[in-house]
């Protein structure tokens, strides 16, 4: 009788493993925790030596739960308002420790849906509003909405209008989710192609519909039969078949975009299954999705047309980089080799890198990424302190600052 190999007995018990934590978890944390082992083995295999500045992280805090989206209030640089993804919004004062539930949505709790994003108004100190991006269940079906919340200097945050609701397809993935206001004072909002794989409906392209696009909405002023204005020069006003919200568009799961002090703004979108990209903002700018991913044609045998379309002035390829997650441009004083620099992560491979800017979205960047650190959880958000000094938020409920390092 032949006995069975010590490999194949090691299959057998993986599979049994995987079959009894299904009965635990809900399938789209064991999908994850299948990619991530995949991701992780592959990168392991990838990985070669390459230069690394010297920065480490710091322990913030711990016990929050999913955590997607940190803000810092410009009048109080020891908050950290933390976004977690169940729905719930905490405010942490760093110093005592202490932490504060400021409100709690009724979300969809499906694989990528629930409480994303959180941006404050430009004037915030004054004005105390800010606008949160979550994915609910309404009427049966997911849908996107922003919306606007008073939060006082003491006490709980208080809803004040729905502003924006997008119907989203029956996937429960690419709702991307992504506050933030320019410099410009607008308020622009990231929205995934809606999901499945390969954008079935092809909403990257359609400039009928919201979703594949960066939008732009003007948040102080109400339009006809909207609880926001079109700032009057965004791109696509008065062109037929177009909606005006749109400020860009062809993009697949933009997980995150920030601006600098500059004006620039980056954009990490998040690939299929070859490309992982970082892209500079471009009104009116063409991403290629889902035509191309990163710099190549998608499907990989398809051919394509890329003109007039906004390369990305990096790609990553997998398994090396997986599931891009964007930060910002360090702009502290703490790390002098990283000033200037855009600080990026991963949601699956644990690492944290850094990257020099390119002058203009037409050109690729001069310098490949430097390794920062790595990092035991997985990166689902940064955020940034009024002097600069950057945050680090992870799916296990931690908060880090990126600290130097020996």
């Amino acid at each position: 009788m032949n006995r069975p190999r010590p490999r194949r007995v090691g299959y057998l018990l993986l599979v049994l493993a995987l079959l009894a934590a299904a009965v635990v978890w809900r399938w789209p944390t064991l999908k994850l925790l299948l990619v991530r082992g995949i991701a992780e083995s592959q990168a392991r295999k990838a990985q070669v030596d390459e230069p690394r500045l010297p920065v480490g992280l710091q322990l913030v805090a711990k016990g929050f739960e999913q955590i997607t989206d940190l803000q810092v209030p410009p009048d109080a640089p020891e908050t950290i308002l933390v976004v977690e993804k169940g729905g719930n919004l905490w405010r942490l004062d760093r110093q005592s420790g202490q932490r504060e539930l400021l409100a709690s949505l009724e979300v969809s709790h499906r694989s990528e849906t629930g409480l994303l994003g959180l941006a404050l108004h430009p004037d915030f100190v004054n004005n105390r509003r800010m606008f949160l991006y979550s994915v609910a269940e309404v009427d049966g079906r997911d849908q996107s909405q922003v919306e606007a919340w008073t939060l006082p200097r003491q006490g709980k945050a208080a809803r004040l209008q729905r502003i924006l609701l997008v119907d989203q397809p029956p996937y429960p993935n690419h709702k991307a989710g992504q506050l933030a206001f320019g410099t410009d004072g607008y308020l622009y909002v990231a929205l995934g192609d809606g999901g499945s794989g390969g954008d079935p409906h092809g909403n990257g392209q359609n400039l009928a519909t919201l979703l594949g696009k960066l939008l732009r909405i003007d948040v102080d002023r109400a339009g006809d039969q909207r609880a926001y204005a079109i700032p009057p020069d965004n791109p696509f006003v008065g062109v037929a078949g177009a909606r005006p919200e749109i400020w860009a568009y062809g993009l697949r799961n933009p997980w995150r975009f920030a601006f600098d002090r500059r004006g620039r703004l980056v954009i990490a979108d998040v690939g299929q299954n070859a490309w992982e990209e970082l892209n500079l903002g471009v009104k009116g700018g063409n991403y290629g999705w889902n035509r191309r991913e990163g710099r190549h044609c998608y499907p990989p045998e398809a051919a394509c047309d890329a003109s007039g379309l906004v390369e990305p002035f990096w790609e990553g390829g997998h398994p090396r980089h997986t599931s891009v997650t964007g930060g910002y441009v360090y702009e502290g004083k703490a790390i002098r080799q990283l000033a200037g620099r855009y600080v990026f992560g991963d949601f699956v491979v644990q690492r944290l890198w850094a990257i020099d800017l390119p002058q203009s979205a037409s050109d690729t960047a001069l310098h490949l990424p430097l390794a920062l650190c790595d990092h035991e959880g997985l990166i689902t958000t940064f955020g940034r302190r009024p002097d600069g000094e950057l945050y680090v938020g992870d799916y296990g409920g931690r908060i880090w600052l990126i600290v130097p390092g020996s």
